[in-house]
């Protein structure tokens, strides 16, 4: 009972410290020396793991992380913004965009999102859209009370051309100043703060929030 015993407790050392099993069949229980010894060899197995686990990891942040920033990138900042009464109302019914493309990869404003101008044939979208002033949650292009409020775009945008990184595009957007849904009803006043959101043809979107400011 008592090899039985010392059997077992020496198999119990084996599991734990990785020692075959051939060493242990008749052999009294293991020293402390003996021990530490090859717990030395269960710590080099640990870093050897850990360091392959680290590999692992440094590699997923590599590809979740680091070839991302590495690829062509679409990206466009408004770097101006004009806004001017034609009317001489209270209200901005014509606004002077400059959008450049920020990015490293040729991009395109989409012309089937945004809101739409109704003074140009077909009413095309024209790839931006524009809160009401100090409401950001009301868009032109979803606000059945001012949907139809843009007259025109300068150039059309048939006419917007691709923009190669570094490159940039100014359009011109008037709106109607006498309909039943113009300028009043977008209510660009003199410090009002209005979003203005650009669509590129890739899907993306990118928005901006500006004060409005005509002499």
């Amino acid at each position: 009972m008592v090899v039985v015993i010392s059997i077992a407790k020496n198999f119990i050392y084996a599991y734990y410290y990785n020692i075959s099993k051939e060493k242990l069949i008749g052999v009294s229980p293991m020293t402390t020396k003996y021990l530490l010894r090859n717990r030395k060899a269960v710590s080099t197995v640990v870093a050897a793991v850990l360091l392959i686990a680290i590999t692992v990891v440094a590699v997923a942040v590599v590809w979740a992380v680091v070839l991302p920033m590495l690829s062509p990138q679409a990206k466009v900042d408004i770097i101006e913004v004009t806004w001017e009464n034609t009317d001489n109302d209270q209200y901005a019914d014509k606004v002077t965009i400059v959008i450049q493309n920020t990015g490293t990869k040729t991009v395109s404003l989409s012309t089937s999102d945004g809101a739409r101008a109704y003074g140009l044939s077909g009413a095309p979208h024209i790839g931006l859209d524009f809160t009401r002033g100090n409401d950001p949650n009301s868009w032109i292009s979803t606000t059945s009370s001012m949907d139809r409020a843009v007259h025109s775009t300068t150039p059309a945008p048939a006419d917007y051309p691709s923009l190669n990184p570094g490159d940039t595009i100014t359009i011109v957007v008037k709106l109607y100043t006498s309909a039943s849904e113009d300028d009043q009803d977008v209510s660009w006043n003199n410090g009002d703060t209005v979003r203005i959101k650009v669509f590129l043809d890739d899907g993306s979107t990118h928005t901006e929030e500006f004060t409005v400011s005509f002499g």
